[in-house]
């Protein structure tokens, strides 16, 4: 299981866990709990910003390039950003102690590590905080319960509006055919107790209907 969050300290070493530890135990894994923490690479590029905004009045090439390092997805190019940062020298000793100190958790947030694994494409927490974004834009400590009964709305209608484009975008997209065996992958990795528990949620997952989204309805 792969959990992305943002550069919070407090966040990566605590509660997080005790939550997927419980998750684990409802799906009964506890013999296979492992998780992954994730850090969000939008919130590292922002950080990045902060942090070495003297640079980019220096050498604003070498700052963006730098600032895109999370998303960059070959591992050859992120060698060469870092080769371009050491030989520099408009980078202050303290820029590039930050920059040394953000490689040690690269394996976390940088896209080049990160693309071995399954994300789904997901490497930033952004669908969330557009959700937050409404939220701060709607409410206070003031609102009312209708305000926030018409603010779960607008959530709503927006999430509706995005899961309609994705259903229209592929559906209209060619078929590809599956010429592995996920199944007989996960026997060879895992233990019979996992493959025993995952055959039916394996099955259960893949038995769904695709349909189209009704004005009105409510899933919940």
């Amino acid at each position: 299981m792969n959990v992305i969050t943002d550069d919070s300290a407090e966040i990566q070493q605590g509660y997080i866990y005790q939550i997927l530890f419980i998750i684990y135990n409802m799906l009964g894994f506890q013999s296979h709990f492992q998780s992954r923490m994730l850090l969000c690479g939008w919130h590292i590029q922002r950080n990045m910003s902060s942090k070495l905004s003297g640079l980019s009045k220096k050498d604003n090439v070498l700052f963006h390039k730098i600032l895109n390092l999370p998303f960059v997805s070959s591992k050859e190019k992120f060698d060469r950003i870092m080769n371009e940062v050491e030989d520099s020298s408009e980078i202050s000793e303290s820029e590039l102690q930050y920059i040394n100190t953000k490689l040690l958790t690269k394996k976390k947030w940088a896209k080049s590590e990160l693309k071995s694994s399954l994300l789904g494409g997901i490497c930033t927490t952004s669908r969330i905080e557009g959700l937050h974004g409404v939220l701060k834009r709607s409410l206070n400590s003031n609102s009312r319960l209708q305000e926030l009964f018409e603010c779960f709305r607008t959530i709503e209608s927006t999430l509706i509006t995005k899961f309609k484009e994705e259903f229209n975008h592929h559906k209209n997209s060619p078929r590809t055919s599956l010429n592995t065996n996920p199944l007989q992958q996960i026997k060879e990795r895992f233990s019979a107790y996992f493959y025993k528990k995952i055959i039916p949620k394996f099955f259960k997952c893949l038995n769904y209907i695709c349909k189209e989204i009704q004005v009105g309805h409510s899933w919940y």
